[in-house]
């Protein structure tokens, strides 16, 4: 048990230090000798940052590096992402360049029932990225975003991005389990 332990941090270290390299090259596009020092010592010092980050705990008994994401469901997640901020970010342009605005601001509130806070983090960022979304609080299990029209409103609290976090750690889950106790706050002015 020792020994599949020990692999799996090591593999998770390799594995950490072949995507940095990875980016590093990517960003650099330079093959000479002092690119790579550089990266090199780039590349460890994260590293070394990472180890230390994971002995402070995120909340109660629960440490940084504890909970594992299932790495195909993140690479599925990150590009399904990208194509809702894309789509997303269309919409708001449409929205923001209409004659009319046809803007409905509103704060939203709901509780989503992520395994752990970790996932909590990644929901909101996620929210944030997503344009026409912002988060504005999380408390607990407790997340406050404002939505610019009622049609982000509805994506939000429709539950698919809550389980597609969730299911980064878990096997199974239903968007409607994950998104409730929804309150909306509108400010009157949309039209």
């Amino acid at each position: 048990m020792q020994a599949e332990s020990s692999w799996l941090r090591y593999r998770g270290l390799l594995l950490q230090a072949l995507l940095l390299a990875a980016i590093w090259l990517i960003l650099s596009g330079k093959l000479d000798a002092i690119y790579f020092f550089w990266g090199f010592l780039s590349i460890a010092f994260v590293m070394w940052m990472s180890n230390r980050i994971r002995a402070i705990p995120m909340a109660e008994n629960e440490r940084c590096g504890t909970t594992r994401i299932i790495i195909f469901r993140l690479t599925v997640y990150l590009l399904w992402l990208v194509v809702e901020i894309v789509k997303s970010g269309v919409y708001v342009a449409y929205v923001v360049l209409h004659p009319r605005m046809p803007i409905q601001p509103m704060i939203v509130r709901f509780t989503s029932k992520q395994p752990n806070v970790l996932a909590r983090v990644i929901l909101g960022n996620s929210i944030t990225l997503t344009p026409g979304t912002l988060t504005l609080d999380i408390e607990g299990d407790l997340f406050t975003v404002h939505a610019l029209t009622r049609e982000t409103e509805e994506g939000l609290v429709s539950g698919d991005m809550e389980n597609r976090v969730a299911r980064l750690y878990m096997r199974e889950c239903s968007p409607d389990d994950m998104c409730c106790d929804i309150e909306l706050i509108t400010s009157g002015r949309g039209k």
